[in-house]
């Protein structure tokens, strides 16, 4: 009778046609955060959890297997299904809650519309509330992109202290763009229920513990979106096309990104690395992990090794180079109608498996969204890509004038893919940038050649002063015309940066300003250097507004023609800074190059300023592209007067991202020459 009734507790459910759902799936499992000696532990069921997760809910066998484990969504929906399969999987689940930003039109100053908002969530939060696969809520995702209204964070608040009151279990989040003081003071003053903070953060990720500390946040976070660098971050064509990264380049950054910075910040209670499947966003291999047929690249290896400790058995290939008549992407590459060009990959595999490769040309997209917004993936164009040996094949250009962007992808055979792409323009033999064909003065306009003994030209160069640590928390104090620092000789400019106690700081060094003395609008600008060697070093050469019309930096711009930081040794950088594209909301545009010798031979540095673009170059090569978009100053406001800087700072937000090495000084920039070079046709 026994049995038979058991039988019957079983069976019965399926009569009456009522799903069987298991009694462990409605028991949350309680999150907390602990704090010790200033470490913060995230404990789920009193254990220690370091969230190894990634973003979205494919492929989630794949995910445990390789060591991950946890996923993170955008929204609620199909939540009951992704937490039940998470749940067998011994995965957890930062759910997303579906909150209205302003970029789309939602007021905040709407009371009865913030109302309804909130009552909506308290419906989803009281459907999933007690699924044990439950890791903590997200409350929306980058609220602070393009918004003005901080309304917007009491709303966020609310929707916390709702959740907190009828949700004892679990914690509670919500999902920035980038790392933004004015944004973090809000949080601090408006919504104190969040139990953390989360940070979505590409190019920059490595920056992301100083930022935090920087913003003044003093308690946990995580970072929910981190991947390649973004394409607002990259070198764009001269037709606006950005240049993306190959599957190795992508496999090496996030490698790197993630050892620097969520594996080593205590504060830091895990990530969601971006993304776990397959979208279209500039193009359709630029941010997800795998290709449409489910194919892995290089960086799912990454990644396994990141959360496990070891390497695949069987590893993706690895994509070196892909050229169309002999140029890469960064040649920007301009081909004629219906002639025929040769296209050829470079590719190797680390297992030696037998590899094959396929084609794609697609129309340059042109559904170009914001803020991960879906967009419609261009349809590929068929016939004009012919197969030839190994990874070679022939590009027959449209007859269609206009832009265009050439994919490879390799296999081996074992469900490994390499990737990458190459943007094109199509256009008739007249050169159709020659609208955008700048010249410049054949001689300099203004230069100083250092071909002369002393202290630097007064007459050309001016200093700041101070140890007030310059915006970046810097550590040295900047001294004027004080020898020890700067001087000229033998037909150069050194600028030397010591470790001495100076007017209450540790270090001493010299930042020169052309204010006043050389003030240009437009133009050709050119260094050569040669930068110090050494951890905490962070030299550069680089342009301010000489009057501030749109207000305080980033507002009035900023442009750096080179930056070089001592921990990453050979590696320099060019980049501009405005209101919308900075830093500090992870949206500046900047293009970085590994050269040889940086420290110990000189190399030539270079912009060239016109009202259409500003260009970046290395040793004449250009590795640097940023478009006027014509939307305002909060874009381009390279419509005013600039003046040099020439510095060698010490530590810093950046400088001192990896600590600062004592034996390193005295360490010295040195500078050839410094020249301007008018525009000639604005």
């Amino acid at each position: 009778m026994m049995l038979f009734r058991m039988l019957l507790y079983v069976a019965l459910p399926f009569f009456l046609g009522i799903p069987l759902v298991s009694a462990k799936k409605n028991k949350p499992i309680k999150t907390t955060i602990v704090q010790q000696k200033g470490d913060y532990t995230l404990m789920r069921g009193g254990k220690p959890y370091f969230i190894k997760g990634a973003g979205g809910s494919q492929y989630l066998k794949r995910l445990k297997a390789y060591g991950g484990n946890s996923i993170r969504t955008w929204s609620p929906h199909d939540a009951g299904r992704i937490l039940d399969e998470a749940y067998d999987l011994g995965l957890t689940v930062t759910l997303g809650l579906s909150i209205q930003t302003e970029r789309h039109g939602f007021d905040y100053n709407n009371g009865e519309a913030v109302a309804k908002q909130l009552e909506a969530t308290r419906e989803v939060i009281l459907k999933y509330k007690d699924h044990p696969a439950l890791l903590a809520w997200g409350i929306g995702n980058e609220l602070n992109l393009h918004y003005t209204n901080p309304k917007v964070w009491d709303a966020v608040n609310d929707i916390a202290n709702m959740i907190h009151q009828v949700d004892g279990n679990h914690l509670v989040t919500t999902m920035l763009a980038g790392v933004n003081k004015k944004e973090i003071d809000y949080i601090k003053e408006r919504c104190p229920a969040l139990d953390l903070i989360a940070v979505q953060v590409y190019g920059g990720l490595a920056s992301v513990p100083q930022q935090i500390k920087d913003a003044g946040w003093n308690k946990a976070y995580i970072v929910t979106e981190w991947g390649p660098t973004g394409h607002w971050e990259v070198v764009s064509t001269p037709w606006g096309a950005p240049i993306e990264e190959t599957s190795r380049e992508k496999a090496m950054v996030y490698k790197q990104r993630y050892q620097a910075s969520i594996a080593n910040d205590k504060s830091c209670l895990g990530s969601y690395v971006f993304l776990w499947g397959q979208k279209q966003e500039r193009t359709p291999t630029w941010y997800g992990l795998f290709t449409e047929d489910g194919e892995e690249n290089e960086v799912v290896d990454v990644m396994q090794y990141l959360w496990s400790g070891g390497w695949p058995a069987n590893r993706a290939p690895h994509l070196e180079a892909l050229t169309l008549d002999g140029k890469r992407a960064s040649d920007f590459p301009v081909v004629e109608p219906g002639k025929s060009y040769a296209i050829s990959a470079s590719v190797s595999d680390p297992d030696d498996d037998k590899l094959a490769v396929r084609w794609e040309l697609l129309e340059e997209s042109t559904d170009l969204k914001e803020g991960g917004d879906r967009e419609e993936r261009p349809a590929a164009l068929s016939g004009l890509v012919t197969a030839e040996d190994g990874m070679r094949a022939r590009l027959t250009a449209p007859d269609q004038v206009g832009a265009y962007r050439l994919f490879v992808y390799v296999t081996d055979g074992h469900n490994n893919v390499a990737t990458a792409n190459i943007p094109f323009y199509v256009t008739s033999a007249v050169d159709t940038f020659a609208s955008q064909a700048y010249r410049f003065t054949e001689h300099p306009v203004w230069a100083d050649e250092f071909d002369y003994e002393g202290l630097p030209n007064t007459e050309k160069w001016s200093y700041d002063i101070g140890g007030s640590g310059w915006g970046n928390n810097e550590l040295q104090y900047y001294t004027e015309a004080r020898s020890e620092n700067v001087k000229v000789a033998d037909g150069l400019l050194t600028i030397t940066a010591r470790k001495e106690a100076y007017e209450g700081s540790e270090y001493t060094s010299t930042r020169l300003i052309s204010k006043g003395k050389g003030d240009f609008l437009y133009g050709r600008f050119e260094v050569k250097a040669k930068v110090p060697q050494g951890r905490g070093t962070w030299p550069a050469a680089w342009m301010l507004p000489t009057d501030w019309t749109y207000g305080d930096w980033p507002a009035s711009g900023e442009i750096d023609i080179l930056e070089h930081v001592g921990y990453d040794q050979d590696v320099v950088h060019i980049s501009v800074h405005t209101e919308d594209y900075n830093h500090v909301i992870g949206t500046q545009k900047t293009a970085f190059k590994k050269i040889e010798n940086a420290t110990t031979e000189f190399h030539t540095f270079r912009v060239d300023w016109t009202p259409a673009y500003i260009r970046g170059f290395v040793d004449d090569v250009q590795l640097f592209n940023f478009p006027n978009e014509g939307t305002g100053y909060k874009v381009w406001p390279f419509d005013q007067k600039f003046h040099w800087l020439l510095n060698l700072a010490v530590g810093g937000n950046w400088g001192g991202q990896q600590g600062i090495d004592d034996e390193a000084f005295p360490a010295q920039l040195q500078i050839d020459y410094v020249r301007v070079y008018d525009l000639l046709n604005p």
